[in-house]
């Protein structure tokens, strides 16, 4: 079984990654990093502990989710991901919103939590 996490170079996307790698820890689960950021900003392996050769410290396999040429839309790539591979959770990071933010979410998030057919985790940053 597989976590996948929903990585941007933000505050609450790194947020999504930890946890994602917590869950992964405690489900003993190997790890998928998606990343969704608009800019593809790589993700840095010390986030996560990763060594050269693709596993954590703890023995667990940490992978990222290769781009695809299909599917353009960040939403859209962690949905195919979910189809095609064996995930058994998201995690997904939301920022703080507004009182009237709070009404809409990111339309890539919104999709996410109303489209998977898995369980979805969503996490704030601290």
């Amino acid at each position: 079984m597989t976590i996948l996490a929903c990585y941007t170079d933000t505050d609450h996307g790194r947020a999504a990654v930890l946890r994602a790698a917590a869950e992964a820890d405690r489900l003993d689960s190997d790890l998928l990093i998606a990343n969704i950021d608009t800019d593809r900003s790589p993700v840095d392996p010390a986030l996560l502990g990763i060594d050269e050769s693709g596993f954590s410290a703890r023995g667990r396999s940490v992978g990222l989710l290769p781009p695809s040429e299909a599917v353009h839309d960040a939403a859209d790539l962690v949905l195919q991901a979910e189809q095609d591979r064996d995930i058994e959770l998201i995690v997904l990071g939301l920022r703080r919103r507004s009182r009237v933010g709070k009404l809409l979410l990111g339309s890539h998030a919104q999709r996410i939590l109303i489209d998977a057919e898995g369980p979805v985790l969503t996490v704030k940053a601290q």
